[in-house]
């Protein structure tokens, strides 16, 4: 009887030991997939569209990316645009991304400010443009993003080489994101048959939530101020400036990304030259009032 009892005793230290194992070998496992599947998720993970996350792809990823924006609405004019981009990203290391584009556009536009002018309308191959970012600092491992994005292209009617200062600081779990971009540009373009010298500084601002795991939702804040001549040089002087915000949404569903967006112009718009009708109640004539962005990704090629 003492023996039987001892014996089922045992048994049941056994089964306890074996299903504590069991348990503890499954929680390691799933911590890993988790891990493995929450990694490739933040890896290169963009919920913006006009600015840039420090995210980039992991050594030896790649994911191409096709753009749409459908730019409306100037001063006087019927004025409509679909500007595309194709651009292949590749992470050449953890630390390094490479990216390669193609720009494109259709355009049409009237003046109604001209009667019996008619509508001009065309499809034009923009420019090729080279990116490349560091990561200087992982968001996910110190105390704050930061990364130098170094972006030259090259075009018809213009030549120019942009940089950014990408930060980024994570909150609650990684869900809620803040991200700035502090951009410099400097380049040439051609106007009427004459090039000249021209300059930008910006300011983008964004934050995103991500929702669930697949659904997140952004504001995003773009401020861009413009210069006739090349920055520190004493002749660069300063023109407009022109401000716009709008809401992004972002469905993911691996392998894929969908990302949309819209914006609209705010009536802040300045012109440092004073040009009589360079502004029309706080807007930028020349400048789109509002524009519709599209972005479908897909990663692992």
């Amino acid at each position: 009887m003492v023996h039987g009892q001892l014996r089922a005793i045992i048994i049941l230290r056994q089964e306890t030991m074996r299903t504590f194992v069991l348990t503890l070998v499954a929680f390691a496992l799933s911590g890993v997939l988790l891990d493995a599947w929450y990694s490739q998720v933040r890896a290169d993970d963009q919920p913006f569209l006009t600015l840039d996350a420090t995210d980039i792809e992991p050594e030896l990823a790649n994911e191409l990316e096709q753009n749409f924006t459908w730019t409306s609405g100037k001063t006087g004019q019927s004025f409509d645009a679909i500007e595309g981009e194709t651009e292949f990203e590749y992470g050449l290391s953890d630390q390094i991304q490479l990216a390669a584009a193609a720009e494109y556009d259709w355009t049409r536009a009237r003046d109604h400010r001209v009667p019996g002018l008619p509508a001009i309308s065309g499809t034009a191959f923009d420019a090729i443009r080279a990116e490349m970012i560091y990561q200087a600092m992982n968001v996910y491992f110190d105390p704050l993003g930061v990364g130098l994005l170094v972006s030259p292209g090259v075009g018809r009617n213009s030549r120019n080489l942009e940089t950014k200062l990408l930060l980024q600081k994570n909150f609650i779990n990684d869900r809620l994101r803040a991200v700035v971009n502090l951009g410099a540009e400097i380049g040439t373009e051609r106007e009427d048959g004459a090039w000249s010298d021209v300059s930008a500084l910006t300011f983008d601002a964004g934050i995103a939530y991500n929702i669930t795991w697949n659904f997140s939702a952004a504001l995003e804040f773009n401020v861009e101020h413009d210069f006739s001549g090349l920055l520190l040089h004493s002749r660069a002087a300063p023109t407009t400036t022109s401000f716009y915000v709008g809401p992004t949404i972002q469905y993911v569903t691996a392998p894929w990304k969908v990302t949309l967006g819209a914006q609209a112009q705010l009536p802040w718009a300045s012109d440092a030259t004073h040009t009589p009708g360079s502004l029309d109640n706080g807007f930028l004539p020349d400048a789109e009032r509002f524009r519709v962005m599209l972005r479908i990704t897909r990663s692992a090629l």
